[in-house]
């Protein structure tokens, strides 16, 4: 119940403000073309701002709703276990639930190697049909914009299928991990951080 009353306080907040919510696959469709300005600064907090009022979501204005509250952790539905993170300090978040089938995200930056920000939003969706994306976007604090990078998540499958895989952004570390269910085999591919951007390493079998 208090999850259904969150949710629409902040639909509520969204139509005072004239935005409407977008589709996953609107997103996915449209963020790799389409760069975001004015972000002020390239606190996980700002960008998240930004990417929210360009690409509006009920999962990341639940997320600016809790940062606001300064929680770290925030339940909205105890039955679900419907949860916020909020990790400040290793600059990460989450939504997420105990396996209802409702959409998810993560989200989270690591510091580039030429003073810019790489940010990763990873949002998805278990029913049918399937989704789930990266959105990589490059920060940069002198045009205080957000530039997509759409092709950094390459080289990691040996097939053409279309089966689901999930992404982990770190929590902890700089490692990216990719559960993959493709070709009839649970596999793991880790991309490892060069300083620049997590960069294809290895595939092994899931233990």
């Amino acid at each position: 119940m208090m999850a259904v009353i969150l949710l629409l306080a902040i639909a509520a907040m969204a139509q005072e403000k004239g935005t409407a919510y977008c589709t996953l696959k609107e997103i996915e469709k449209g963020w790799k073309t389409k760069p975001i300005t004015n972000v002020i600064n390239g606190s996980l907090g700002i960008m998240l701002e930004r990417f929210d009022q360009t690409w509006p979501t009920w999962m990341v204005g639940a997320v600016r709703n809790t940062m606001e509250k300064g929680l770290d952790k925030e339940v909205l539905d105890d039955e679900t276990e419907l949860t916020i993170i909020v990790d400040a300090i290793n600059g990460y978040v989450e939504v997420s639930d105990a396996g209802t089938d409702g959409e998810y995200m993560t989200a989270c930056v690591w510091n580039r190697s030429n003073g810019h920000k790489l940010l990763a939003v990873c949002m998805g969706d278990p029913t049918d049909p399937f989704i789930e994306f990266v959105c990589f976007y490059d920060y940069d604090s002198q045009q205080r914009t957000l530039t997509p990078e759409p092709d950094i998540l390459t080289g990691f499958r040996k097939w053409t299928t279309q089966d689901p895989y999930f992404c982990r952004l770190p929590r902890k570390g700089k490692n990216l991990v990719i559960d993959d269910w493709g070709d009839g085999d649970h596999v793991l591919h880790t991309f490892t951080w060069d300083g620049m951007k997590p960069v294809y390493k290895s595939t092994k079998p899931a233990e």
